[in-house]
């Protein structure tokens, strides 16, 4: 059996396979852990309460109180949490461990069944698998908003990438409907999915195509319609607040690690393949020209994702491991096209033996699982007992009026997530307006008026501190105290 024949086989059900794979390893850890993995869930389990308590709202009173802070984060998702939740009469915390295998497979899923309409299934499940050695297999397996948009976004790049070849409208119109559920799902996915389509719409008016405006007008027009259905009140409310991430990259080698963390070594490898292919094809000024529209929308995607990233380079702050994951789609169909390279050699100049392919597409498939299990098995939970231990504290015990200032980075969305306790942080940070002075607690340089006026009923600490005669221990475990002020 050649490598062909192999995925000739009954191909919808080869189609599904990578994906029912993700699945099954992502019930690993979604049945061996109580909780959701992620520390984000607990941030995002937050606000679907809040939605469930509150309605339709724009303001969180509960994170960075006393303030609280508009509700810059997109909604989709936490109404998607809480509408599971409410359909299916299960806690928010449940629904979120249960989305897991669910967001994996759907994940996987969009990744090879668009692989296929480009290409064909051979490419389609290979990229699927390959899919399996990047780090997105990982955060496949975090309930997390980006995980849902990065679903979509593959689906809605293709359709306007069809209507654009085939001056479709209706695909147009599909296309800019995603896109509007990506904005409102995901910023950074949608900004990424804007960046990619005027990239490869201006790559294709650079090598002369009659591209119609009409396409790209419907597809702008369709997102930005539905994302101004929640952020035109935002907006007009409380204006726009944006508070960019620092960079954490300082040197091309760590640069270099991340884009070896990011795509897995085989991507890699078989994208240099691929490269050398091209090369070898002869790469001169006519390249453009010829390639066809499929492979410039690939090629100017992977690209345009790769520069962004190294924006850190002329002083802008950027995630860039966060951007990288945007270029995972286009790394792993180009591993797919180098190992449909190989298959295309003319069997006489292979070295060893005609089924040369057909046994390294099983060896990929069979690494490619191994991978993915040892990262479900490895995997474990972002928050640890002592931090849930405390937040259920806070739930039996907590006055659900006084501020919580915690000393301890990270914890305030795992309370306020349980117990519904407000807290100093606990928000999205890029859209924090106001927040509480924490260094004069971390300091101890406070007064009693401080205390009153920041209407702090608690203090949780990690190590020990000096407090005045006023605050009274509560609560401790192995890793935190709580205070509580009693004026």
């Amino acid at each position: 059996m050649n490598y062909s024949k192999l995925f000739d086989i009954r191909p919808m059900y080869i189609l599904f396979t990578p994906a029912l794979v993700a699945f099954f390893i992502a019930l690993i850890p979604t049945f061996k852990y109580q909780w959701p993995l992620s520390w984000d869930i607990y941030y995002h389990t937050h606000m679907a309460q809040l939605y469930l308590e509150s309605g339709l709202t724009l303001w969180d009173s509960l994170t960075y109180a006393p303030f609280g802070r508009p509700i810059y984060y997109p909604p989709i998702f936490h109404y998607l949490l809480a509408t599971i939740a409410t359909v299916f009469k299960l806690d928010i915390f449940s629904t979120s461990k249960y989305l897991q295998p669910i967001l994996s497979f759907f994940l996987v899923l969009s990744f090879t069944y668009v692989g296929k309409k480009l290409y064909n299934w051979r490419v389609g499940v290979m990229a699927g698998f390959f899919l399996f050695f990047t780090v997105l297999l990982h955060r496949a397996m975090l309930p997390l908003p980006e995980t849902l948009a990065l679903i979509l976004l593959p689906l809605a790049l293709y359709f306007y990438f069809h209507a654009t070849v085939e001056k479709n409208w209706k695909d147009a119109f599909i296309a800019g409907l995603m896109g509007g559920l990506i904005s409102l799902t995901h910023s950074l996915t949608a900004l990424m999915m804007v960046g990619v389509v005027i990239s490869f719409t201006l790559t294709l008016k650079v090598r002369g195509e009659k591209i119609g405006q009409r396409c790209l007008g419907i597809f702008l027009g369709i997102t930005l319609l539905l994302c101004s259905i929640w952020l035109l009140p935002l907006w007009i409310q409380h204006g726009y607040v944006f508070h960019n991430p620092q960079s954490a990259l300082q040197n091309p080698y760590e640069y270099l690690v991340v884009i070896i963390g990011t795509f897995g070594v085989p991507v890699i490898i078989f994208i240099i393949i691929w490269v050398i292919n091209i090369i070898k094809n002869g790469f001169n000024g006519d390249s453009l020209r010829k390639m066809s529209q499929r492979e410039i929308l690939i090629i100017s995607w992977f690209l345009f994702i790769l520069v962004l990233s190294n924006a850190y380079l002329i002083g802008i702050s950027i995630l860039a491991d966060r951007i990288l994951n945007f270029a995972v789609f286009p790394a792993v169909i180009l591993a797919a096209l180098g190992l449909e390279y190989l298959r295309s050699i003319p069997i006489k100049k292979r070295t060893i033996y005609p089924k040369l392919t057909t046994y390294l597409a099983v060896f990929i498939i069979f690494a490619a699982v191994l991978s993915a299990l040892f990262c479900a098995v490895s995997i474990k939970p972002m928050v640890n007992d002592s931090q849930l231990y405390l937040a259920q504290w806070f739930h039996e015990n907590g006055d659900k009026k006084r501020v919580v200032m915690s000393l301890s980075d990270g914890i305030d969305p795992v309370i306020v997530s349980v117990s519904r306790q407000p807290v100093s942080t606990g928000g999205y940070h890029p859209g924090m307006v106001k927040v509480l002075n924490r260094e004069k607690y971390y300091t101890g340089n406070y007064t009693r008026e401080d205390l009153i006026r920041d209407n702090i009923g608690y203090l949780v600490e990690s190590s020990p501190m000096v407090h005045p005669d006023y605050f009274k221990l509560v609560y401790q475990n192995k890793d935190y105290k709580v205070w509580r002020v009693d004026i």
